[in-house]
């Protein structure tokens, strides 16, 4: 499988994503809520719609064969075994009030398996990506490749997450007080895995994800050393309750703790 092509693709991209946000933030900001149900706020904004046309449109350019799913349009089929996933704006909340944690989420899957992964933070000046062998931060122009931890205490580990959509408030208290101090009831959304996969932290807990959240992270994950599953340890490549860890043995680890909490409501 070459990779060649998608990879310089994924390469190039930053910096046309950080050139198109410039040039779109002389425009106002609309903000609609999404949620079905009214008491929550799932914020959109002409950002995240400008954003992924402005994807969708590099991607049809340079790969017209392949599939494109995405957060704000409908589903383009794949004539081929490839397909590409958009999260336009991942930390929509975060965007809104200012906070430059936001990123652009674009992922490339080959028969519905994540193979390369880019996380682009315009407001912070850096982006990651991953090649067949290992992955990368670029920041200020400079590469560096990144690799997890190796931790395996459960008194140290540095764990971070949230559950999203989860109502039962007394199980998921349940579930962090397993963890003692080493939880953090925080979410960075995308920034979570990349701090992993730079051996910042050492676990990601999260719930109800799509699989345009996650897809692009998995194989920046992986190819710093880390391991990333659902909840049940099947591939995370359809969202849902995911846990990302630096490690395989403290993957095995987490998984034990958190498989009396599967069915959290």
């Amino acid at each position: 499988m070459d990779l060649k092509k998608p990879l310089i693709f994924l390469k190039n991209l930053p910096n046309k994503l950080n050139r198109f946000y410039i040039q779109k933030s002389k425009s106002k900001m609309m903000v609609d809520n999404k949620s079905k149900n009214k008491k929550y706020f799932n914020p959109v904004t002409n950002f995240d719609k400008n954003f992924e046309k402005f994807i969708r449109l590099l991607i049809s350019k340079n790969f017209p064969n392949d599939g494109i799913i995405g957060e704000e349009f409908k589903k383009k089929n794949s004539l081929n075994n490839f397909k590409w996933t958009i999260d336009p704006i991942d930390g929509t909340k975060a965007f809104v009030i200012g906070v430059p944690t936001w990123s652009n989420l674009i992922g490339l899957t080959l028969k519905d398996k994540a193979i390369i992964g880019l996380a682009n933070f315009p407001e912070l000046n850096r982006y990651y990506l991953n090649d067949k062998n290992r992955s990368y931060l670029y920041k200020n122009s400079k590469k560096k490749i990144i690799k997890s931890s190796n931790a395996l205490n459960l008194k140290t580990i540095r764990i971070i997450g949230s559950f999203h959509g989860k109502s039962n408030q007394k199980q998921i208290n349940k579930l962090k007080s397993k963890f003692g101090n080493s939880f953090r009831n925080v979410t960075y959304d995308a920034l979570n895995y990349c701090l992993l996969a730079e051996g910042k932290i050492d676990v990601v807990i999260e719930t109800n994800l799509k699989p345009y959240d996650i897809i692009p992270m998995i194989q920046i994950i992986k190819k710093s050393g880390g391991y990333i599953s659902n909840w049940n340890n099947e591939p995370p490549e359809k969202g849902g309750d995911i846990l990302a860890t630096s490690n395989k043995i403290l993957h095995r680890k987490i998984l034990k703790i958190i498989r009396p909490f599967i069915k959290i409501k």
